[in-house]
């Protein structure tokens, strides 16, 4: 679990917004090769959100669940961010009528997403 929490401490401090005590909608849309207006999409905000209130708490919460998840993921894979990220955009899941994890997060089940890949990691076969 803290290999968990090192991981997301990181991932989360390299999302940050230059300066700002909260995520960048900038940076985590690049990583996930979305643009703004997609990002915002996904949490459900105006598309004007990202760019003119990147502190909403609606765009944050969303932020956060992506980070928590990713974070998971790239624990899992060895430190792989860019395995870990495309495996989050990309990967359909049989366990959940192969949906993606980025599917899940968008429905508000970022845990389900993180118990999923701590069972695996752990040794479960799904």
């Amino acid at each position: 679990m803290s290999a968990v929490m090192v991981s997301q401490g990181s991932l989360a401090e390299t999302f940050r917004e230059p300066g700002r005590p909260y995520l960048s909608p900038h940076r985590i849309g690049e990583a996930l090769g979305l643009q703004i207006q997609g990002l915002a999409e996904r949490a459900r905000v105006s598309r004007n959100t990202p760019a003119a209130r990147p502190q909403n708490e609606s765009l944050q919460h969303y932020l956060r669940e992506v980070v928590r998840v990713l974070a998971a993921a790239e624990d899992t894979a060895g430190g792989d961010r860019t395995k870990a990220i495309f495996w989050f955009m990309n990967e359909p899941l049989p366990e959940f009528d192969y949906q993606t994890p980025d599917a899940l997060v968008r429905m508000g089940k970022a845990q389900v997403v993180i118990d999923y890949i701590e069972s695996i990691a752990g040794g479960a076969t799904g």
